[in-house]
């Protein structure tokens, strides 16, 4: 008699905690949270490839694409219920034991991508059109990295003040982590 009055008292429980929510949702939004073109083919990123980097210290070493992968996300929240598509992509060396993740996130309005390391982060808005804050991002025309020049070059400030060259065609072009550590591109390097 116990048993069956516990599981009356708990079952009775289960149905207010169901039906006794007074919130209601009237307007369930469907966000469809796709990648833009841009983020699906930006800076080249192909599983294997591999960009030659010199480091401030003098030495060279190679960057390689150890995984580019886009994934869907399902939003399942109160009052949503839709999907968010994603790129992840991870840049990796040997030596020196350098990691680099670049993240694309679907977004209805915006074009955003994060790049990080273990020292700094980097948030860009990859579409002029949606870059706020201008004090920390800049376009330019033209740049030269070790006798190659590149065109309409990402400058995106950290707060730290570390900086990230970045180029849509060809990524990451250099990385400033501080005033003495950087690591700029150098094409026709010895694994290009």
């Amino acid at each position: 008699m116990k048993k069956t009055t516990s599981l009356f008292a708990l079952f009775a429980l289960a149905l207010t905690a169901l039906y006794g929510c007074t919130d209601s949702c009237n307007d369930v939004a469907h966000p469809d949270n796709k990648l833009a073109e841009i983020q699906k083919t930006v800076g080249n990123f192909k599983k294997g490839k591999t960009t030659h980097y010199v480091h401030s210290n003098g030495f060279e070493f190679d960057l390689t694409v150890a995984q580019d992968s886009i994934y869907t996300k399902k939003l399942r929240d109160f009052c949503v219920d839709g999907v968010e598509e994603n790129r992840s992509v991870i840049l990796s060396s040997t030596y020196p034991i350098i990691n680099v993740e670049i993240n694309f996130y679907g977004s209805e309005y915006t074009t955003p991508m994060m790049v990080r390391n273990s020292e700094t982060s980097f948030y860009v808005e990859l579409e002029e059109r949606h870059i706020l804050d201008e004090d920390d991002i800049a376009t330019l025309d033209t740049i030269t990295f070790n006798g190659v020049t590149y065109d309409s070059v990402l400058v995106v400030k950290n707060d730290d003040k570390s900086r990230l060259y970045f180029s849509k065609k060809k990524g990451i072009l250099k990385l400033e982590i501080s005033d003495d550590e950087y690591f700029p591109i150098k094409e026709g390097g010895d694994n290009e």
